[in-house]
């Protein structure tokens, strides 16, 4: 096995962020090092942290200690942050300690911190603030506002590995108020068709397209575009993308929100100066579009990869009844199956696809599948066989959600 050289901490449901990792950077770069927790043989400055959507932070590995009590990390630490401080631009240092399955008390972390602080000082001849613990991890909230990324930040973070204890330094946070904004502030929303969060669409693009480069040119197609989330995060990679709706009103939807996105502080994607008042002006294609009839009009070569939510059916407050349930999982077992069909003579073979299928949870825990996962051969599909991650937990889902939304990662044979 290769040296792990960055470490990821995953979101809620880590098997997503794993799949993700992997399919992006291939399944000998990952190093699965415990639940919720990937490690890297690339550096963090190789890992384009900012199209991940089920990773939390990203961290580059420091040193280990073959150790996991807390006094023995601690001895390690006065000598070893020292070191890494002196990188830093010059200005007051902003230090804090998150610890991953490491025992110990909050007293003894910020006694740890505040030695640190001293050390630091006498190396580096330049003030230092702790940021101080309300649990054994800082939160994203405290990262970012306490600026623990920046270029005079140092987040430590301490991570158990068996008898192993990592110790990584924060290179990058989730960007949680960015998420917030493109998400909350859009224009056009509509709770009727489900509100698919952008880290989620960042995943089912991210396994849509793999390790394509944006720069080539290939589009991004999502044939059940709704609000045009997916096609938003597709764009911000720097994908050339494409929708398409059933409903007029979604597609207009998505216009009024891709647009919108245009004209956002910092975003690389925006409106020529000769455009800004030209309302009509568009960067993407989008039109109505049955996706179990549809014809899209770009060539078979021209996809990077499929990316959608597929129909879900009715949302459900508690589990229907067994009637429904068939009723319901036959409709969406359609409409998925004739989308199948209809887009294979469309797309050339090898061309990946992510499609969130819906799953429902019982309340047993046991899930309830859509039949064509049992068809997808026949159907002219082969499942994608990911190293890390079984393809039963590509779920995304609450515990108290009925509707999971199931990702199906398939390439057309």
């Amino acid at each position: 096995m290769e040296v792990v050289k960055s470490i990821l901490l995953l979101g809620r449901q880590p098997g997503l962020g794993l799949a993700e990792l992997e399919s992006l950077y291939g399944a000998d770069t990952i190093v699965p090092l415990g639940k919720g927790v990937a490690g890297c043989c690339l550096p963090a400055k190789e890992i384009d942290f900012t199209r991940l959507g089920g990773s939390i932070k990203l961290t580059d590995v420091i040193g280990t200690i073959e150790n996991t009590e807390w006094r023995a990390i601690e001895k390690v630490l006065l000598k070893l942050v020292p070191i890494t401080a002196t990188s830093l631009e010059e200005g007051k240092i902003q230090l804090g300690l998150s610890l991953y399955g490491i025992e110990a008390g909050l007293k003894d972390i910020q006694a740890t911190a505040l030695r640190l602080k001293k050390v630091i000082r006498t190396k580096t001849d330049q003030s230092v603030r702790v940021t101080p613990n309300k649990t054994p991890a800082l939160s994203s909230a405290q990262v970012i506002h306490n600026h623990l990324t920046g270029p005079r930040g140092l987040e430590i973070v301490l991570i158990k590995v068996g008898s192993i204890t990592y110790v990584a330094r924060t290179v990058a946070e989730q960007d949680i108020e960015s998420y917030a904004q493109r998400d909350q502030n859009r224009p056009k929303r509509d709770a009727r068709v489900g509100m698919l969060p952008p880290k989620l669409a960042q995943i089912i693009v991210n396994l849509s397209v793999a390790n394509t480069d944006p720069t080539l040119g290939g589009i991004v197609l999502d044939p059940f575009c709704g609000t045009g989330v997916v096609l938003q995060e597709a764009t911000l990679m720097g994908f050339d993308i494409y929708g398409t709706d059933i409903e007029p009103r979604m597609v207009e939807y998505t216009d009024k929100n891709l647009m919108w996105l245009l004209d956002q502080p910092n975003n690389l994607i925006s409106r020529p100066s000769e455009y800004r008042d030209n309302t009509s002006w568009r960067y993407f294609s989008l039109e109505v579009g049955d996706a179990t009839s549809h014809t899209w009009k770009y060539s078979p070569e021209t996809y990077a990869g499929i990316a959608c939510e597929g129909y879900l059916g009715q949302p459900f407050n508690a589990f229907p009844s067994e009637e429904k349930l068939r009723e319901v999982t036959n409709t969406c077992n359609q409409i998925m199956k004739g989308f199948l069909k209809n887009i294979y003579p469309q797309i050339q073979s090898g061309t990946r696809l992510c499609v969130a299928l819906p799953a429902w949870h019982r309340p047993n825990g046991r899930f309830e599948h859509l039949k064509l996962l049992d068809s997808l051969e026949e159907l002219g599909y082969n499942r994608v066989d990911l190293e890390h991650v079984r393809a039963k937990d590509l779920l995304y889902y609450r515990p108290d959600q009925v509707v999971a939304r199931e990702l199906l990662v398939i390439t057309r044979k």
